[in-house]
């Protein structure tokens, strides 16, 4: 169980499973019920849910089920499973196990069930140990039907080699079609695990484990490495399915409000009685301790977005702790990681961060409970190779003077405060938070009831601090200066990494391909035209499916109060927040002008961590943190829902606290407003390399979005704007900012921008909570905008840059050493409010299950693509690690005539509409209701009209909209961030060579 868990209010008896429910509670322990034994019933208050623990006699699977109020019921399988090489075996059997089974023989149920269903969630997950299926509806038929599919996928999958070819790796015709181009290597996963590999912090975490843990199953790589995924069969896939996917080495979970008798009898009919008792061994063993510390250094690439060229090295200690069955010590260790690196009054915070060596902690820093054995890692990134003794001294003597000094007290309240704020906190998709905590420490053995049970480890965790003063230093002696599983993970950069990882897996092809006779190219080429048409098979009509019908026709409305406090308009939402009060502000920000944009995602990073009022920026963190949930600040940009061109752009606070607190939180508030200290330049520089250093990290995770904004930039002034404020162009911005020796001028253009901003006249504020906090909120606030009277300033921000919008067309390949490509595509259409928007909605969710899935990811072999549309009318084509650009460009024309061609069916056409209904209808936490229209200005009558139009939506329709503004649309652009190639060399492409 972490700290970070969100929570809900509390059971009550009557809501539905509650009878159920009651009745285990006053049954013994080892109950049977429908062939299982009830291990264990409790009420679990400080998360609100019953918790019964229950294992199937027959076959040993074990079932949690987490019974509450929510709707947004939740389902998830967990296998053990160790991996025994670096193939990928668990990866590739995670994707194909989603690809049909016996009760389900179509191909792909998984991404045609997204469309078949109002799932809230739907996905599969392989960690370093564990393979989880999970996902969440809130509605009932919805369940039964994704259970049925999850179910028979994970336990009953075909497995077909066709299937095993297509995600984990096959060698084929570059042109499966042309017997004369060249074979190479294909794959979903292959290509996805090219692209993990290309980030430089992933192949630093990576090589961290397997360095850590040698000897277990950890030292393998669980994705696959790219060069290793080439080793594993498809008899290879099969048996290790066999040997790992019974009843027996699995751990159900159920959640929500559903009751858990239908749960258990379609578990059990559908699956547990055609298992008998299995013997499973995948128990994962503790890594042998060492009894000298190691140090290994690794390579990588030069990083082109680093901001200091000469600072290109990570280094970090890492110590193996605890076995994480034992919950109480996990959750004392995990105050104790908190303690020590997060935030400014953090030790190593104030001795690494501060040092000025490195912009941000390394990859894998602070407390990590997923694997068997409890890791703490801690380090720096981007440091120079002079310094890397340095920050080995730096570790050691910090741990030091923690033992010699221990932790101020109000700095262990402030962990604990957060602890109890998690505990009534929550977030749309509890139940997969909840399944996602306890799935460590119940697949190793340990308590899933008992690691929910957070009053229980606050209770124990005071009263060990209670009886030994020096219980945190302690630990600090036991784990960090007596243990000797020590390791010092090193990574240098390398001249030519990238080209020596290309040429590898040249040398690994020819090697395959210079030994294959004539018969084996025979094969593979017919291999090659068998997939293809395989792919096109698309006869789904064996799936469960919800219909249009079984969607509501009304939105669900929130009830809003609009009131006037000290001239600002004030929204009041009453929820059931549990004794939470939730607060959100938006200052608006027109009349900071483009040129002054790229500074605004800074100063809203910055402003709450620089000190305000009486309070520097140490003391003022340590307050927040006893009394808020924090005070988050960003730049928001939102298109309006009715007209083109027109856009709200605005600073957008929010913050939480107890009710008790009311009153502190919004001083923290008026302090910033009124007194924000913007004076200490060593800050401001640490504050700006450590912004950039994150979002350089950026790029090789999410390049489709950066992707996507850069193909929009061309559209209109706000994407324009979106861009430089979110984009490429604000990673150039930070990293040249970064490089900058004084930030003096900087520190004076936010202060110029605080006193233009922090303007009670442009205020606007809503509050979320219970009638209680709605009533303490109100009072707050009223005191807190008594304070802006003084506050309004008329000062005139001077530009920071210049620049000009162009609004033409634009084809930009932005290159940069990465394995695989992000490519994305932007069409200027129409905004939310107009009559054909839910049509082009429907469009792009057709346009994606239908056909771009298909041919980008399933032919092309990228790891994902699809279509979307923005509030503002911004149709979206995008590619997330694709190998091949050139066809899915071509996939994305090609994708515009089939929308015209209407050869999809009616069904296509309603399972489109269902999609498009699970986004619109996605589960809203109490503390953000009211959200669309006090964020993005969208009303109920809004939400309801582009509701009835989807339901009118039809094939003529779709035609209409796509000839009209998708088909030789003159308002487009497009972007690709990735390595060289010969596409882009072609005319029309403005070619922009390590533009960072």
């Amino acid at each position: 169980m972490t700290i970070g868990i969100t929570l809900r209010k509390v059971l009550k008896p009557g809501f539905r499973g509650w009878r159920y429910l009651t009745r285990l509670t006053h049954s013994a322990v080892q109950h049977q019920y429908n062939g299982y034994i009830v291990k264990e019933n409790a009420a679990v208050p400080e998360l609100q849910l019953q918790a019964t623990l229950l294992e199937h006699r027959a076959t040993g699977a074990e079932h949690l089920h987490l019974g509450c109020k929510d709707n947004n019921n939740f389902f998830g399988v967990c296998f053990r499973t160790p991996s025994r090489d670096s193939s990928g075996a668990a990866h590739i059997l995670e994707h194909l196990s989603l690809c049909g089974s016996g009760r389900f023989p179509c191909r792909d149920p998984f991404f045609n069930m997204i469309n078949r269903s109002l799932a809230t969630f739907m996905n599969a997950f392989t960690g370093s140990d564990q393979t989880l299926y999970v996902f969440s509806t809130q509605n009932p038929k919805d369940f039964q039907n994704l259970l049925s599919v999850y179910l028979d996928a994970t336990f009953a999958p075909s497995l077909l080699e066709k299937d095993f070819r297509q995600e984990g790796w096959r060698l084929e015709h570059e042109d499966p079609k042309d017997k004369n181009s060249p074979i190479v290597f294909k794959g979903v996963v292959f290509n996805e695990m090219k692209g993990v590999f290309s980030d430089p912090g992933q192949f630093f975490a990576r090589h961290l484990q397997r360095s850590l843990f040698p000897g277990t199953p950890y030292q393998h790589e669980c994705g696959g490495e790219p060069l290793a995924i080439p080793l594993l069969t498809w008899q290879g896939l099969r048996d290790f399915h066999a040997s790992l996917y019974h009843p027996a080495n699995s751990r159900f979970v159920t959640y929500g409000n559903l009751p858990l008798e239908s749960h258990l009898e379609q578990i059990e009919s559908q699956v547990l009685q055609h298992f008998g008792e299995g013997q499973v061994s995948s128990q994962l063993p503790r890594v042998q301790r060492w009894t000298t510390p190691r140090e290994v250094t690794i390579f990588n690439r030069y990083d082109p977005m680093a901001a200091a060229p000469d600072k290109q090295m990570i280094v970090s200690n890492s110590y193996v702790l605890s076995e994480i069955a034992d919950s109480h010590e996990t959750f004392a260790l995990s105050v104790l990681g908190t303690l020590l690196v997060d935030g400014p009054n953090a030790p190593f915070y104030r001795r690494l961060l501060e040092s000025g060596m490195g912009p941000d902690y390394s990859p894998c820093t602070g407390f990590d409970s997923s694997l068997r054995e409890s890791v703490f890692s801690v380090g720096l990134r981007e440091i120079a190779e002079k310094d890397v003794e340095e920050v080995k001294h730096a570790i050691e003597s910090t741990f030091d003077q923690v033992v010699k000094e221990g932790f101020p007290e109000n700095q262990i309240k402030g962990v604990l405060h957060r602890v109890e704020l998690a505990t009534k906190h929550r977030t749309s998709n509890f139940g997969l938070n909840c399944a996602m905590g306890v799935s460590s420490v119940w697949n190793h053995g340990g308590d899933p009831i008992g690691a929910f049970r957070v009053n229980d480890h606050v209770q124990r965790f005071v009263q060990q601090m209670a009886d030994n003063k020096s219980f945190l230093q302690d630990k600090v002696v036991q784990y960090f200066k007596s243990n000797q599983h020590k390791l010092t993970l090193v990574m240098k950069p390398v001249e030519n990494f990238e080209a020596q990882l290309q040429q590898r897996e040249k040398e690994l092809l020819a090697s395959r391909v210079q030994a294959l006779t004539q018969e084996d190219r025979d094969r593979i080429f017919q291999q090659g035209l068998e997939l293809l048409e395989h792919q096109k098979k698309n006869d789904a009509s064996c799936l469960p499916s919800l219909r249009v019908e079984d969607v509501s026709r009304d939105v669900e409305r929130t009830p809003l109060d609009f009131v006037t406090i000290e001239d600002v308009g004030v929204q009041l939402c009453e929820q059931p927040t549990n004794e939470l009060l939730y607060f959100r502000a938006k200052l608006d920000a027109s009349s900071v002008l483009d040129e002054e944009i790229l500074l605004l995602p800074l100063f809203a990073s910055v402003i709450t961590q620089m000190g305000a009022g009486a309070l520097d920026y140490k003391q003022l963190d340590e307050a927040v943190q006893l009394k808020t949930g924090g005070l988050d600040v960003a730049l928001h940009l939102s298109e309006d829902p009715s007209h083109p061109h027109i856009f709200q752009q605005s600073l957008l606070l929010s913050s939480y606290c107890l009710e008790k607190n009311v009153d502190d939180m919004f001083t923290f508030w008026k302090d910033i407003f009124t007194d924000v200290r913007l004076e200490d330049v060593e800050r401001l520089s640490q504050l700006i390399r450590l912004g950039a250093a994150e979002l350089a990290q950026g790029v090789s995770r999410s390049g489709h979005r950066y992707a996507m904004r850069r193909a929009c930039a061309t559209l209109g002034p706000c994407a324009h704007r979106e861009e430089r404020a979110f984009g490429l162009t604000q990673i150039e911005y930070m990293k040249k900012l970064a490089e900058m020796e004084n930030h003096k001028e900087v520190l004076e253009k936010l202060r110029k921008l605080s006193q233009v901003l922090f303007n009670k006249a442009s205020l606007k504020c809503a509050l979320n909570g219970t009638a209680s906090s709605l009533k303490c909120g109100v009072e707050g606030l009223t005191k807190f905008l008594n304070h802006l009277e003084s506050a309004q300033h008329t000062a005139k921000v001077e530009p920071c840059s210049s620049s000009e919008i162009s609004l033409e067309a634009a084809k930009t390949h932005f290159v940069l050493p990465l394995s695989v490509n992000y490519l994305g595509k932007g069409i200027a259409t129409v905004p939310y409010c107009h009559p054909h928007f839910a049509s082009l909605k429907v469009a792009a969710k057709l346009l994606s299950s239908k056909f771009l899935h298909s041919e980008i990811r399933e032919k092309g072999g990228a790891y994902g693509g699809g279509a979307a549309i923005s509030q503002g009318g911004r149709f979206m084509f995008y590619s997330y690690r694709d190998p091949n650009v050139g066809r899915t460009l071509s996939s994305f024309s090609e994708g515009v005539q089939w929308l015209l061609d209407a050869q999809y069916t009616d069904q296509d056409i309603q399972e489109a509409k269902l999609g498009v209904f699970g986004e619109v209808d996605a589960p809203v936490p109490p503390g953000k209701k009211g959200g669309a229209l006090f964020q993005e200005g969208v009303t109920d009558n809004m939400r309801q009209l582009l509701r009835d139009n989807i339901f009118a939506c039809t094939r003529q329709h779709l035609v209409e909209v796509t000839n009209r503004y998708l088909k030789d649309s003159p308002r487009s652009g497009t972007a690709l961030i990735g390595p060289k190639t010969p596409f882009t060399r072609t005319e029309g492409w403005t070619f922009v060579e390590n533009p960072l």
